[in-house]
């Protein structure tokens, strides 16, 4: 006698599976609206178009303890970005190089920054010299002179692009063009995005990218429910070159006159740097953000010495 499964057995059989596929379906559609919404409070922030903050590099290299933080200027409507050649910390504890080849740049800039609503008529400069090994003497930070955007958002939007100048001169000609504001091309969806969890502080996502993964940074985030602005993410490499852009980081977010900007990276992994040894407990933090309307620098002459710095893609 053949047996034959009752039509109801198979659909209760089958229950677990659509509860399953049906909550997949319901987190994928709220987690794609949640994202929809960062995205579109992010593309409607209001930056600044000049800051000046400070940026801080800390890690444990065996059982060495280092810390380097180097001033930085950002013109984020163009998307340029200057940093000091020395950090503050070298400045304090200069070395002697035993094979001095230097070159000098010499600026003129104010002697404090400005908020956002001064004039920029401020009369007070003081001179601001840099001299600048092109040997250098090794020092146990092989991460070394960094440049970072404090505006990027590792893919929430589509990627933008930013470069790094090393002199006034180069950075306030990269200033004086046309300041992107909009485009009309259609945009591929970038990401998976599925719900998590979610609280009455945040809504934290998955995101999975479907193209350009290393641009498309994001892997988790965590989105405030009242305002769509991002506090947290997860996201997969800092910067441009290995093995900082290899490894996965927790950043947090800050609001700050009506936009949001970068306020620590921490990585989540140990950075491997060979024979430069492996770094762990490495945090990038953005300290001393100030927003101004014009730029800081009024004028410059000389040279300057290019600096190997790290920069978003």
């Amino acid at each position: 006698m053949r047996w034959r499964r009752s039509p109801t057995r198979l659909v209760i059989a089958l229950l677990p599976l659509l509860a399953f596929v049906h909550e997949a379906d319901t987190s994928t559609a709220q987690g794609e609206a949640i994202f929809a919404r960062a995205v579109q409070a992010a593309e409607h922030e209001t930056y600044a178009n000049y800051a000046t903050y400070a940026v801080t590099v800390r890690f444990a290299n065996g059982a060495r303890h280092v810390t380097d933080t180097w001033n930085t200027t950002e013109d984020i409507a163009h998307g340029n970005v200057i940093a000091d050649a020395f950090s503050q910390e070298e400045r304090r504890r200069p070395t002697v190089d035993t094979n001095p080849n230097v070159t000098v740049g010499i600026g003129l800039q104010p002697s404090g920054p400005r908020a956002v609503g001064a004039s920029g008529d401020s009369e007070s400069t003081t001179m601001h010299v840099q001299v600048a090994s092109l040997n250098p003497q090794i020092t146990g930070d092989p991460i070394g002179p960094v440049a970072f955007a404090v505006d990027q958002n590792f893919g929430l939007t589509p990627p933008r692009s930013y470069q790094v100048t090393h002199d006034v001169e180069s950075f306030a000609a990269a200033g004086s063009g046309l300041v992107l504001i909009g485009h009309t091309a259609t945009e591929l969806e970038r990401y998976r995005v599925t719900l998590v969890d979610a609280d009455a502080t945040s809504d934290h996502l998955a995101l999975t990218p479907l193209r350009d993964p290393y641009h498309n940074r994001l892997r988790e985030l965590w989105v405030d429910p009242a305002t769509a602005g991002v506090r947290e993410a997860v996201v997969q490499g800092v910067g441009d070159r290995a093995p900082l852009d290899r490894v996965r980081w927790d950043v947090t977010f800050a609001p700050l006159g009506g936009a949001t900007y970068v306020a620590e990276e921490r990585a989540l992994e140990p950075l491997d740097y060979g024979r430069g040894g492996e770094l762990r407990d490495a945090r990038i933090s953005f300290a001393d953000l100030a927003l101004m309307p014009t730029s800081p620098f009024r004028t410059t002459f000389g040279i300057s010495t290019p600096v190997k710095t790290l920069h978003d893609p």
